[in-house]
């Protein structure tokens, strides 16, 4: 406490150890492009500004697809550029340092076991989702099966026909981009926890297959998301599913919610990681993680009519062992209700702390 000498009037500025959470960015997509092998592109913010970075030996299906992106409310993107000899990994590494959220290859269904590959990779940085297309030509909707089961995969089906970048002619091309425009516009106008179905997708004159009602609920049971055409709607994704079989994780927009949980978290508990880990830490981590969940929760992105209803965090004694304590680890239970599915989805999050040395 200063010392004051004079009459007067004294002001302060008094830290209250308050660390608040931010929630991370949803929005920003990385394109893998199976063209030729080039350097990293982005952050692109226009599709204009890609056009001047790319150059002339970008693949048809990519340049229209991150038109197509930017036109469905896309904002921002990279593109890592690989040549048709070189593993689709490369691709994904060169795109692993950027904070993205959303994948896709437009050219994936040139690359053997591409669904696979994509989909492990998201899998392991778990920041992630990637957007998968069909093959063509059209598929019967009888055999039709997704590449790859897994709740950050999300498959889309049939393609699109859009108008070439001349403006004359027209060419039927796979919907990743544009779809990957729809999930931002979505996270903009609604968040994140809002499916990214019932939307329209612009910039699109057909698709390449007309589904009708039955068609379309058998390939959505598959975990195939259609794209249909609505009179007076037009052309609107119809479906959000994961291609997981797993009932808790079958929504794009849970998996992604609990992403843009978890990552938030993650990044906004980063302090933590050098202080004596105890009770007063396990405290001021709980009302830190709380604060963050019940402005979630008040943007209407879990169930309940109460927080209690939506969430509970529990960090104290009953999360940790005296291992845990003697090793440093800091460990954190988190519950939400997403909007769908109704159960509470548990998080573990664990901080591994400075741990105190030993006295001699």
């Amino acid at each position: 406490m200063p010392e004051h000498l004079f009459p007067g009037v004294y002001i302060e500025e008094v830290s209250l150890g308050v660390h608040p959470i931010e929630g991370v960015s949803t929005s920003t997509v990385g394109f893998v492009a199976v063209s030729y092998r080039g350097p990293l592109l982005g952050p692109l913010t226009s599709f204009a500004e890609f056009l001047q970075l790319a150059g002339p030996h970008s693949s048809v299906n990519l340049a229209l697809a991150i038109r197509g992106f930017f036109e469905n409310g896309g904002q921002c993107c990279f593109v890592a550029q690989v040549a048709p000899t070189d593993p689709l990994q490369a691709g994904l590494d060169a795109l692993s340092a950027e904070t993205i959220s959303i994948l896709c290859c437009p050219d994936e269904h040139t690359v053997p076991n591409a669904a696979t590959v994509m989909a492990a990779h998201c899998e392991q940085r778990k920041d992630r989702m990637c957007i998968l297309h069909s093959p063509q030509p059209a598929i019967p909707s009888s055999t039709h099966q997704v590449p790859v089961h897994s709740s950050y995969a999300a498959y889309y089906y049939p393609w699109l026909t859009v108008t070439t970048l001349d403006g004359v002619s027209t060419a039927t091309i796979p919907p990743s981009g544009h779809v990957a425009g729809v999930y931002v516009r979505t996270d903009t106008q609604s968040g994140v926890w809002k499916a990214p179905a019932g939307v329209p997708l612009l910039g699109v004159t057909a698709l390449s297959q007309a589904i009708n009602e039955p068609e379309s609920e058998l390939l959505n049971s598959q975990g195939i998301n259609v794209l249909r055409s609505f009179p007076a709607q037009g052309f609107l994704v119809w479906g959000a599913r994961t291609t997981s079989p797993d009932p808790d994780w079958r929504y794009v927009n849970v998996r992604r919610l609990l992403i843009f949980l978890e990552q938030s978290i993650n990044k906004g508990l980063q302090w933590a990681v050098f202080e004596p880990n105890g009770p007063a830490l396990w405290a001021t981590v709980r009302s830190t993680v709380e604060n963050f969940l019940f402005n979630v929760w008040k943007s209407g992105a879990l169930q309940g009519q109460t927080p209690a209803e939506a969430i509970f965090v529990r960090c104290d004694q009953t999360t940790m062992t005296q291992s845990d304590l003697d090793t440093g680890r800091l460990i954190l239970l988190v519950g939400v209700a997403p909007v769908r599915p109704a159960e509470f989805l548990i998080l573990r999050i664990t901080i591994q702390t400075k741990p105190v040395p030993e006295s001699s």
